[in-house]
């Protein structure tokens, strides 16, 4: 039985065909999975669950709130989470960077099955165990989402595809 059987995961990508293949082989392995596509998705999802989720899989490269964002954010917040780092733009110096901001794994698209869950297994046998009064370091991320939700560029409805850069 894999580690992952069990275990909350929030994926973000705003890519949906990669969220819904992301979706389908972690619950094929038994996780309950809770997507974003973006910035305000993502405080959302971490609302919804008071923080509690085992592991985020977050892509590198999204609009508004990038990877490395997301990665700093959730250290910060909730710095017993791990973050799985995907991306189809890869570098050396790239993985150096989201590693040195608390990243567990950074792998790159296009992904496989086995070397996803190998990636899983390894970061959720060695993440410490959630302690209690998790989520107290939401505040810092609920203030973020305020400022996203307020800001004049029009960042609290999901960006538009031309918006995006597509």
């Amino acid at each position: 039985m894999r580690s992952i059987n069990g275990k909350s995961v929030l994926v973000v990508d705003d890519d949906a065909a990669m969220l819904r293949a992301l979706q389908k082989v972690l619950a094929g392995e038994g996780a309950s999975v809770a997507t974003a596509s973006w910035a305000g998705e993502i405080m959302e999802r971490l609302d919804e669950n008071e923080g509690r989720f085992d592991l985020i899989i977050t892509d590198l490269r999204m609009p508004i709130l990038n990877g490395e964002s997301v990665v700093r954010a959730v250290k910060a917040a909730l710095p017993e989470v791990p973050v799985i780092v995907i991306t189809a733009f890869g570098s050396p110096e790239k993985q150096a960077e989201c590693r040195r901001d608390g990243a567990a794994a950074f792998l790159e698209k296009p992904l496989d099955t086995p070397q996803l869950l190998a990636a899983i297994d390894h970061v959720v046998s060695a993440a410490k165990p959630a302690q209690e009064g998790r989520g107290r370091g939401l505040s810092r991320l609920w203030k973020q989402r305020s400022r996203l939700s307020h800001a004049p560029t029009g960042l609290s409805s999901p960006p538009s595809s031309r918006q995006a850069g597509r």
